[in-house]
């Protein structure tokens, strides 16, 4: 065998060695390397994706849940929120509303106490009244109308506490009291027309028969109790008179006298 076919069997000895299967006429199939290793690594890899992947979903899906629920609980604080500043702004203007009806009711009080709350002069005040003692000396029918002219009238007894009033306006005085006896009625009746409901008659008074029809009232001492003073008297006799009338400040004007 000469140099050049020994050569030509060495070189097909060594692709035989090296060569791989033909898969056709000029072609030559290369086998992977390794290939279980590759596809065991790419599994674990897909699969580590897959559960981030959920992971992931989950946690849009919880952090999504809590939004939604802060903004329904938002909305409805802020519902209820809005209806409370609605009620209180309308507590608010209402208590102004009030507020501004109670001053301009106490200018009114005020302004109206301020023109009338007082008695003229030379009078006296007890409770709602004012009261006038005449230093002169007049027929019952005579100081009836001299009360009249002052926009007065004879004083009218009501109570125990005006009795004591009128009894110390001064000792042993005798002055004529709204109260007479009425002949068409049989009755003693006070100039405003009121029935005789509680007397303060001294012993042996009212006399009768009725010549005597108009009552006085006597004043022993200043004491701080009622005493039967009343008479009955003569109209024609001449007596001090005391005139009483209301002041203009009044329970109805919402003014309380004292």
């Amino acid at each position: 065998m000469d140099l050049n076919e020994q050569t030509y069997v060495n070189v097909e000895e060594l692709r035989g060695a090296c060569s791989t299967s033909h898969t056709g006429p000029g072609k030559t199939d290369i086998k992977p390397l390794r290939t279980g290793a590759f596809s065991e690594e790419k599994s674990k890899t897909c699969s580590s994706f897959k559960v981030a992947t959920v992971c992931l979903g989950l946690l849009c899906f919880l952090l999504m849940f809590a939004v939604v629920g802060v903004s329904v609980f938002y909305a409805r604080d802020v519902n209820q929120l809005s209806r409370e500043l609605a009620n209180n702004t309308a507590e608010k203007q209402q208590l102004l509303a009030n507020y501004q009806n109670l001053i301009d009711e106490k200018d009114k009080l005020q302004s109206s106490f301020n023109r009338a709350g007082t008695c003229p002069s030379d009078w006296r005040r007890f409770h709602c009244s004012c009261y006038f003692l005449s230093p002169i000396k007049g027929t019952w029918t005579t100081s009836k109308q001299q009360c009249v002219n002052k926009g007065a009238h004879l004083v009218i007894i009501n109570s125990k506490e005006e009795m004591v009033f009128l009894n110390q306006l001064g000792v042993r005085l005798k002055f004529w009291i709204g109260l007479n006896y009425s002949t068409s009625q049989k009755t003693w009746k006070w100039t405003d027309g009121g029935s005789l409901s509680t007397s303060y008659w001294q012993q042996g008074h009212p006399s009768t028969p009725q010549s005597r029809n108009s009552a006085a009232f006597n004043s022993y001492q200043t004491s701080k109790r009622p005493a039967k003073s009343w008479t009955s008297e003569l109209g024609s006799q001449n007596l001090q008179w005391v005139c009483e009338k209301e002041l203009t400040c009044s329970f109805n004007s919402g003014i309380f006298c004292t």
